[in-house]
């Protein structure tokens, strides 16, 4: 079994402490935290979420474009994209003001969403580039590009809305990106020392959130960061190293179903009235329950469905 297929690494319960993570971040866990605190996880840490799912799609993509499989990756992000786009129609749908709103909400995805879209424009460009080398350069460049855009926004030179530089073009692809290079054994040097460089650049995540913090007047808002480029694949390789006897793939879908459905008994739970740390704690843990439940063998098709 090839390492792009091994799934006993810890990649995949990775997924699941990020998909955790991104509920943090929506929730503002921990709410008490102080400012600077606040910073490094919610503007830091907690930003390399979407950066690491990209990575681990374009890492395992690469065996599928290889395989012939591209299509239906393709069509089963498509579906995928649709079917949770419908599920969140009567959340969404009551706020557009007309066919061109709704034609950008479809395009760049509703809220969490727009991963899915992102995931499909990344897939196609890898197709479309193939060449190693290549997908490294538009990689760097259009990772750049998103980054300069940001800082215009933070900065208040320009005003541009969010879908137009936190995308698939400039913010998934180039994780994804480095997914595939990853794959075709770019950085496998790393590998021996992926634990501590790792470690390192977590650190280097936690520095550059307080150097968006000076850039951004104190406020949020930052998707984009240098140090995440180096950070996701390292946190990949170092996820690599740990070995496991969890079904890597369950854990995957777990992952996937806390990430599309946390939105959902989000709003949920504030219409019970739940607020603060105690909201954030009530959906993780029903999040996870749920994912549980639905991955049990008699219902595994069904997370499977929705994942």
């Amino acid at each position: 079994m090839t390492s792009q297929t091994r799934r006993n690494s810890a990649i995949d319960p990775l997924r699941i402490l990020l998909a955790l993570m991104v509920i943090a971040l929506h929730s503002g866990f921990p709410e008490g935290a102080p400012p600077l605190v606040k910073q490094v996880l919610f503007n830091g840490l907690y930003r390399l979420a979407v950066p690491v799912f990209a990575l681990i799609s374009g890492y395992f993509f690469l065996s599928a474009m290889r395989g012939g499989r591209s299509g239906p990756y393709l069509r089963r992000i498509l579906v995928l994209y649709l079917l949770w786009m419908t599920i969140y129609l009567p959340i969404y749908g009551p706020d557009l003001t007309g066919a061109g709103h709704a034609l950008q909400t479809l395009v760049f995805g509703y809220f969490h969403l727009w991963f899915l879209p992102g995931l499909l424009v990344s897939a196609v460009m890898v197709m479309v580039l193939r060449r190693p080398m290549r997908i490294a350069v538009a990689a760097a460049l259009l990772a750049g590009t998103g980054l300069a855009l940001q800082l215009l926004v933070l900065t208040g030179q320009a005003e541009i809305q969010l879908d137009h530089y936190r995308n698939g073009v400039f913010t998934i692809f180039p994780f994804f990106a480095l997914g595939v290079l990853l794959a075709h054994g770019w950085g496998s040097g790393l590998r021996r020392w992926a634990m501590p460089l790792a470690g390192l650049a977590l650190l280097a995540v936690m520095g550059e959130s307080l150097v968006w913090r000076v850039i951004a007047g104190g406020g949020w808002g930052v998707d984009m960061m240098l140090s995440l480029l180096a950070a996701a694949p390292l946190l990949f390789l170092a996820a690599q190293q740990v070995q496991g006897a969890w079904d890597g793939k369950r854990a995957a879908s777990t992952a996937a179903f806390v990430y599309f459905v946390h939105v959902m008994i989000m709003i949920c739970a504030s219409r019970f009235g739940l607020e603060g740390d105690t909201k954030a704690l009530t959906v993780m843990a029903v999040c996870l329950a749920l994912a549980t439940w639905l991955g049990m063998a008699e219902r595994r098709r069904v997370l499977a469905f929705f994942t």
